[in-house]
């Protein structure tokens, strides 16, 4: 089954707050990383982020966070090279860093949904896509923009090719069941879902699994650091 897990960005006072608990139960080479990135949300992506994996894996594998080894494939994927029976994808955008996890290949997106150049779409999304998005009323593209590209970011993610693969070279259809895919290859397999987060993010899932929990398992800081046991 694929669960979703999440966190929200914290106030920033209250991060620098908890700056020296948060780099007491990660590795050295998160906090490092995380030092050199220069805006503050991106510092706290970093940081949550890979305090959201250690801690719900953790807590749902029974795997300590210093039995964890990181690896990336050719298309810089991060796996777990320990674990490999545990699948995970990361994501993060506005308030939320987000983790999807599964014993299958497993792709996630967020989104803060804003007010986007839709030529974009003209550029990446399929024929098909494209005549769909601009049938809508004005009012409802942005809306449908988004739930598009979390979807077909989703998709590529699950696969593990990221952008290497153009994402006009596939077709994301809607019927009265979702969204599916609709591909010149044959991924009967593919399974899409889209969570409820808040009104100003999109979340889209993709996975080679079929039981997709319709929920995210919002975590807060003081819950992942008990699960660590600070």
């Amino acid at each position: 089954m694929v669960r979703v897990y999440g966190v929200k960005l914290l106030d920033e006072i209250r991060f620098y707050e908890l700056k020296g608990l948060l780099h007491a139960c990660l590795p050295r080479e998160v906090c490092e990383t995380a030092s050199k990135i220069k805006f503050p949300a991106g510092k706290q992506r970093k940081v949550l982020g890979a305090l959201l994996l250690r801690s719900v894996i953790q807590r749902d594998h029974n795997v300590k966070p210093e039995d964890l080894r990181i690896a990336y494939t050719e298309k810089n994927k991060p796996f777990l090279a320990s674990h490999p029976h545990i699948h995970f994808n990361i994501s993060h955008s506005g308030d939320w860093v987000v983790i999807a996890f599964s014993e299958h290949p497993v792709g996630v997106d967020v989104e803060k949904i804003r007010k986007a150049n839709l030529g974009v779409a003209k550029r990446f999304f399929s024929e098909y896509e494209n005549n769909v998005l601009f049938g809508l009323p004005e009012k409802e593209q942005f809306n449908y923009f988004f739930d598009l590209w979390t979807l077909k970011e989703s998709f590529l993610k699950a696969l593990g090719t990221g952008l290497t693969r153009p994402l006009k070279s596939f077709t994301v259809m809607q019927s009265a069941d979702g969204f599916y895919l609709h591909d010149s290859d044959d991924y009967q397999e593919v399974h899409f879902a889209q969570l409820p987060l808040d009104k100003n993010h999109k979340l889209s899932v993709c996975s080679f699994d079929h039981e997709i929990k319709k929920e995210v398992h919002a975590l807060y800081i003081n819950d992942m650091l008990e699960l660590m046991h600070i």
